[in-house]
């Protein structure tokens, strides 16, 4: 990414309001455009932007996006099954088990902030045509009172190196902000069930958690399938196996 942190700071200067209800789950400001290639459907595009916003019940509740029935329409015509514990059964791996064994404690519907990322993603690519990740960040203000929630995409069923989104993440930590947590998306594949929405981290990810954790103090990941997300506390991050696919 081109973009000097000066640049970064200064591009984040954005209005920051509150949601226009206490039950209204919408970004009140578009995102800030931070790096972008490409047509935004096209595989190998890519963006990274940011919005920053009130902190406010709303995000953290289970309201959906306006048109998110869409997307639950999409899921029951193509996914089949949904359970997320019935997911993670599929395939037997230390990671999903690892998840499925706290199953209880970590997994939840989708909030929110995790259905709007989602959404943004899917209406880059639509998730039964051509499933794409995202990768977010959601951190708080020092003073607790605002959020900024940073998401990068190069459209593809991975992400490959996140250094582009750590970047301003860790340099945010450094001013004093704290990460809440990052995100990122296991979309459903149906028929390939090593890919089919688990609700679990891969190796990489595990790796990646535990490292950043370590640099950031971030607190938790959060994978979302847009449905249920898992919430694997910081603590947890070292019972993975780092060296999966």
């Amino acid at each position: 990414m081109r973009h000097s942190f000066a640049r970064v700071a200064a591009a984040l200067l954005l209005v920051v309001a509150a949601p226009a209800g206490a039950a209204t789950c919408a970004f009140p400001n578009a995102a800030r455009v931070l790096h972008e290639e490409g047509d935004p459907h096209a595989k190998g595009s890519r963006l990274l932007q940011v919005w920053e916003v009130r902190d406010h019940r709303v995000w953290w509740s289970t309201a959906d996006p306006a048109g998110y029935g869409d997307f639950r329409a999409r899921v029951r015509r193509h996914a089949g099954e949904t359970d997320p514990l019935r997911l993670l059964q599929q395939v037997p791996s230390k990671n999903n088990q690892v998840v499925a064994e706290n199953a209880k404690a970590w997994i939840r519907p989708a909030n929110c902030l995790e259905k709007l990322l989602q959404q943004a993603q899917d209406r880059r690519i639509d998730t039964f045509r051509d499933p794409t990740e995202f990768a977010a960040f959601v951190l708080r203000s020092p003073d607790g009172k605002t959020l900024r929630i940073y998401s990068y995409t190069v459209n593809q069923d991975g992400i490959g190196r996140v250094k582009p989104l750590a970047d301003p993440v860790t340099a945010d930590r450094r001013a004093g902000w704290t990460v809440l947590g990052g995100l990122h998306n296991h979309n459903f594949h149906p028929g390939q069930p090593l890919l089919n929405a688990p609700l679990a981290p891969s190796g990489p990810d595990a790796q990646f958690n535990l490292n950043f954790a370590r640099e950031v103090g971030m607190a938790e990941a959060w994978i979302t399938n847009g449905l249920h997300t898992v919430r694997i506390p910081a603590a947890a991050f070292h019972l993975f196996d780092q060296s999966g696919p």
